[in-house]
């Protein structure tokens, strides 16, 4: 797909998809455009590092990318099967109503399991984003019901999605109840099952240690946030229990 190249102050931003050749489509390929846009990332990721733009110049770009391409979105002819890509290219646009609505659509597709708990967690993260954080929770916990094979989204989504946009919330009791979603999400972590002997298995095992560590200062973090002394003192005594059943992590 041919493309435009943009530039701000000398610096190569990202390289966006023809909007003539969008229009001209029957429908938006969702697919290719999350692989687009993954890319933009990890190209802007570099000029970060490389000190050429800022992350908030970076956020800027992705969202006028995202935007661009979500405004010619047939919303009437996305199919069922691809309601969740698409949620995807909504939420990154902002248009979290839209997104919402898709990612209901696709939970109740689902295909697989595999899907369902992903789709379902995406779909609790937006619920957070719009300040849902009790729907986002409950939506979320629907998941803990899924084999152990299939648990591994359940804390990663939980600690690096729907937690930090339940954060924007001011409410203590939301503060509380996402640091209980992130605790059980921890022990629905520590019931997957992989194999050890593939790559994507020694993998997990090697950062299980590192997300679930993560996720027990965010715990601690919360409730102390919200001034519950009581619930943090609790919550350290259960992660001492924890180390002691199943040894540090």
């Amino acid at each position: 797909m041919a493309g435009l190249s943009v530039f701000l102050g000398g610096c190569y931003f990202a390289q966006l998809p023809d909007p003539n050749e969008i229009q001209g489509a029957a429908q938006v390929d969702a697919e290719i455009m999350q692989r687009n846009i993954a890319m933009t990332h990890q190209k802007l990721d570099e000029q970060i590092r490389k000190g050429m733009i800022s992350p908030a110049q970076k956020d800027a770009e992705i969202k006028r990318m995202v935007e661009g391409i979500v405004s010619y979105v047939k919303l009437d002819q996305i199919p069922e099967s691809e309601a969740w890509r698409f949620a995807d290219l909504y939420r990154q646009a902002g248009d979290l109503e839209t997104a919402r609505g898709l990612l209901e659509q696709a939970v109740q597709v689902a295909p697989s399991e595999d899907r369902r708990v992903n789709d379902t967690m995406q779909l609790a993260r937006v619920m957070a984003m719009q300040g849902d954080i009790k729907f986002a929770v409950e939506t979320a916990r629907k998941t803990f019901d899924t084999p152990p094979a299939e648990k591994a989204p359940i804390l990663m989504s939980s600690l690096y999605e729907i937690v930090p946009a339940g954060l924007n919330s001011k409410s203590k009791d939301d503060w509380i109840v996402l640091a209980q979603l992130l605790e059980d999400a921890i022990g629905q972590h520590l019931l997957v099952e992989v194999d050890p002997q593939t790559e994507a298995g020694k993998a997990f095992m090697a950062s299980v240690g590192v997300h679930v560590e993560k996720a027990w200062d965010q715990v601690f973090r919360l409730y102390s946030k919200a001034g519950r002394d009581d619930l943090l003192r609790a919550a350290i005594s259960r992660r001492s229990a924890q180390d002691e059943k199943v040894g540090k992590v």
